[in-house]
């Protein structure tokens, strides 16, 4: 029983390969829906979830990328990722992180990475997290932004996959979200939903500004990764999957 976190190199342990089975046996063909190689899970992909990033680290004192840094990266996302690495971080970063990353270099394999390579932290945060005007940012989507790049193609693809899962599985290519259910197995596991308000509604504090993680702003997991979905797969294959999501005719 193989599985993998689609986008990295990252394998699932034996029980998270296990749970995903479990998973998806029972709901094949009611609630996940089989489409070519996909298995599209209809319910988890439309939990409501509100990106409000730049309110995250006001309301819960960190963002995720914060304390955090990104999976580990493979194939044509690494190499398009190595060719600008540096010059982001010289661009970006005049505070020493381009030295010592050139010194210890921008991976690290720790406890943390499952001891797969990942972009190692400056400081504490992820290597590329910056500051400008008291917003927190991801210096590799504003290099993307401003040289247009697609930053899709650029950031390390679990960064923008969020809140979406997918898993290569013996089964099919499992296309899902983050929810109770799907935690147990989910690259993302228990932490998200555990304190922040974009995927748990019931996470926002109270006396929260109406503005910040608006109730307005729920709208179905799958419309926060859909344009990455369409960089990699295709739109046609991403139309396709929105007709079986009732989002379109």
């Amino acid at each position: 029983m193989r599985s993998r976190y689609y986008g990295t190199p990252e394998q699932l342990k034996f029980s998270d390969a296990l749970a995903v089975y479990q998973y998806i046996v029972p709901r094949l063909n009611k609630t996940i829906i089989r489409h070519g190689e996909y298995l599209i899970d209809t319910q988890a992909l439309l939990a409501p979830v509100n990106l409000d990033c730049f309110h995250c680290h006001l309301v819960h004192g960190h963002n995720c990328c914060e304390q955090g840094q990104p999976y580990s990266m493979h194939g044509d996302n690494l190499t398009l990722f190595e060719e600008h690495a540096f010059t982001i971080l010289e661009a970006y970063g005049d505070d020493g992180r381009a030295e010592e990353a050139r010194e210890k270099g921008l991976y690290e394999q720790t406890a943390d990475t499952n001891y797969y390579p990942s972009i190692r932290k400056y400081k504490g945060d992820c290597l590329y997290l910056i500051e400008d005007n008291g917003k927190r940012l991801c210096a590799i989507h504003r290099y993307a932004l401003e040289r247009k790049l697609d930053p899709a193609k650029l950031k390390p693809f679990s960064c923008s996959l969020f809140p979406l899962e997918i898993i290569e599985s013996d089964l099919g290519l499992l296309v899902t979200a983050l929810t109770s259910e799907t935690e147990r197995f989910s690259r993302w596991g228990d932490y998200y939903r555990h304190r922040y308000s974009c995927v748990n509604p019931k996470r926002r504090p109270k006396n929260t500004p109406d503005e910040y993680f608006a109730k307005t702003g729920y709208v179905p997991a799958w419309m926060w990764a859909r344009d990455l979905l369409a960089s990699y797969w295709g739109e046609n294959t991403v139309a396709d999957m929105e007709v079986l999501l009732g989002l379109s005719k």
